[in-house]
């Protein structure tokens, strides 16, 4: 009986020691390293977004800063058909931004790194009675892939720091 209590508290130690208690980190970008810069066809409210979640770095000494450029950027959204219904039963959203960095410490000012592309898809249900409550939940639902767009844009940035 002793023994079942204490392998017991035993494998209830393991088991709160395995589980990753410690405090959430966001990644965050180095405004000393990098800083943005945007193709004429990004859209402004999506340079506003990165400047906000990322922070505005300021402009002065960028030969020693690293260059992100940002190419393009791709918003579709799609409809999902199935069954006999004659709407849509699901959305899928698909977001897709295209960078470079261009390394700026360097002494040679062509060392760049090949385009690289990050893709979220973000897919939901589109059965609503209320047309403006769909309105809504694909706007969020937008919102939210851009959001995470901009996430692996980070960690993308990052791990080439690596």
């Amino acid at each position: 009986m002793i023994y079942k209590k204490e392998l017991l508290l035993v494998l209830v130690c393991f088991v709160i020691s395995s589980c990753n208690m410690t405090e959430y980190k966001q990644l965050k970008i180095d405004n000393g390293k990098y800083y943005f810069t945007y193709n004429q066809d990004i859209p402004f409210s999506l340079q506003e977004k990165i400047n906000s979640m990322i922070g505005q770095s300021s402009y002065s000494d960028n030969s020693k800063k690293s260059e992100i450029h940002i190419i393009k950027y791709e918003l579709r959204a799609y409809d999902i058909y199935s069954g006999s219904a004659l709407r849509a039963l699901e959305k899928e959203i698909k977001a897709t931004i295209s960078f470079n960095v261009k390394s700026g410490n360097s002494m040679n000012m062509d060392h760049s790194m090949d385009t690289k592309s990050v893709n979220i898809m973000k897919r939901f249900s589109a059965i609503e009675l209320n047309p403006l409550a769909n309105n809504e939940m694909t706007k969020f639902m937008e919102s939210e892939a851009l959001n995470d767009l901009i996430d692996q844009l980070i960690i993308e940035v990052s791990l080439i720091d690596l």
